[in-house]
């Protein structure tokens, strides 16, 4: 018979360490029991003032004072918790303590878990502190308690998307200035998010839940944010363990399993929206993020290491169509390349069904001319990461690691669009043909042509300087285990 010990020790055994380990530290210091104490004064004289404010002038103070206590709630819960957490496991990067967990069983899953974990907790905490404070402005009159709820729902659903952003963004920081990078583009981000939810709360707050979401039924929109926010939350988890692993471990694979699993997901929201709405806005603008997303592979893709690891060589399956399969999705920068380059003809070729189809009668689009822009704008970023590559091997090979070989791209798109104009001007020119290094510039319709040609040609360029190096990869990949 199971005793309630039993269940106990059980539940013990099954308890993330580094849960525990993160709730001591914060219990322990000051941080968390100074912000909990002051919010808590602001509330009690927000609310005091509102009470007299609506004791004196008869007028509805609900809605203020619900709309203040809430930006109070989100400081708190989206930038100060996710901010404060992000900048300790950053400094744990950098300082090199997360290596000892490794020497135990802890999985870099599991320590990305704890982390998210425990960054909830306090902001839950922070939440059952705010909660009774907001409730109470229902008696102010001028709010909705449904409203209430949705707010609160819909600012701890961002909470949870902000605190799974900066620790992926600390996992990222761990050498040099990229930590000084990174964490400043992590404060960046959440601040101009906190702005936007911000806004949208108190819309939603003011104006009602049904005007946010255009009169239409609300229940599969907010089941569409919660969908997104949570597919989101995951691929970032999935990415930060990632970053976290072994430098031999097969990082990618979980990764691009994911993001081809997001882009399924993606898609049929996008064509449930687009069949509801009967406009195509909704399918470009997927396709758009797409690529942008697709772009940012690019350049991990680069940054990947260009040899085959052992640990990675074991997992290649048996079989030429598992194995050419498993090319796409395993570690490796020809790999990463290769997958990119599939993802965007697929999707590509799902525009252009879907635009073509009945399915989409009141679409509205050239998917002909989507399809020249994209595969230019990408070629362009092709180019300039394969030539980056080629220049790190060549010029820098021993003072530059192979994953920072995205910054060298960065600074090469910068020269080929920044270079010429200088030239242009020396030589007293306006001619167009200065701008063309400019992924930008085929965003200008009299440019376009010329901008979809060089881009092309530019990828092409890349592709036959960096043959050698993506055919031995390719021919390693496939050749492994092939004795056995």
């Amino acid at each position: 018979m199971i005793t309630f010990n039993d269940l106990i020790d059980k539940f013990d055994d099954q308890l993330n360490p580094i849960i525990v380990k993160e709730l001591r530290q914060v219990v322990r210091g000051k941080f968390f029991w100074g912000v909990l104490i002051i919010f808590l004064g602001f509330q009690c004289a927000i609310l005091s003032l509102s009470i007299a404010d609506r004791a004196l002038t008869n007028h509805s103070a609900g809605a203020g004072a619900l709309n203040f206590l809430f930006g109070i709630l989100f400081f708190a819960s989206f930038v100060l918790i996710p901010l404060y957490s992000g900048f300790r496991f950053a400094r744990e990067r950098i300082e090199g303590v997360d290596e000892l967990l490794f020497i135990t069983t802890i999985t870099p899953g599991a320590i990305i878990r704890g982390k998210f974990s425990a960054t909830m907790i306090f902001i839950l905490l922070i939440y059952s502190a705010f909660s009774p404070f907001m409730a109470m402005t229902f008696f102010l009159s001028g709010v909705d308690l449904t409203v209430t709820f949705f707010a609160l729902f819909f600012g701890l659903l961002a909470s949870g998307f902000g605190a799974m952003a900066q620790i992926c963004f600390a996992t990222l920081a761990r050498e040099g200035n990229s930590q000084q990078f990174f964490r400043g583009i992590g404060l960046l981000v959440q601040i101009v998010m906190f702005f936007s939810i911000t806004g949208i709360c108190s819309d939603i707050i003011r104006y009602g839940i049904g005007r946010f979401f255009g009169g239409q039924d609300i229940l599969p929109s907010v089941i569409m944010v919660v969908i997104c926010v949570a597919t989101a939350i995951y691929f970032l988890y999935v990415a930060s363990a990632a970053v976290i692993a072994p430098a031999g471990a097969n990082r990618m694979f979980p990764v691009r399993v994911c993001a081809f699993a997001c882009w399924v997901i993606s898609l049929i929201m996008t064509i449930y929206w687009a069949m509801v709405t009967t406009s195509g806005q909704f399918l470009y603008l997927w396709a758009g993020l797409v690529c942008f997303g697709l772009t940012v592979a690019l350049l991990v893709a680069v940054s990947e290491r260009d040899y085959l690891s052992e640990r990675v060589a074991r997992e290649i399956p048996r079989g030429q169509i598992k194995k050419h399969l498993a090319f796409l999705f395993y570690s490796g920068a020809a790999g990463g390349l290769a997958w990119v380059g599939v993802m965007l003809v697929i999707t590509l070729v799902t525009v252009h069904v879907f635009s073509e189809s009945a399915i989409l009668s009141g679409i509205r689009g050239d998917s002909k001319e989507f399809a020249e822009l994209s595969l230019a704008f990408m070629g362009y970023c092709l180019g300039y990461g394969l030539i980056a590559s080629f220049i790190r091997r060549v010029f820098f090979n021993t003072h530059f690691d192979v994953r920072n070989t995205w910054v060298i791209a960065l600074l090469v798109c910068i020269a080929f669009a920044i270079l010429p104009l200088f030239f242009g001007i020396f030589f007293e020119s306006s001619s167009t043909l200065f701008m063309l290094g400019n992924p930008f510039t085929l965003t200008v319709r009299d440019n376009r042509f010329e901008g979809m040609v060089f881009g092309i040609l530019i990828g092409l360029v890349g592709l036959f300087i960096n043959l050698p190096w993506l055919s031995r990869q390719a021919k390693e990949f496939v050749g492994a285990n092939a004795d056995e």
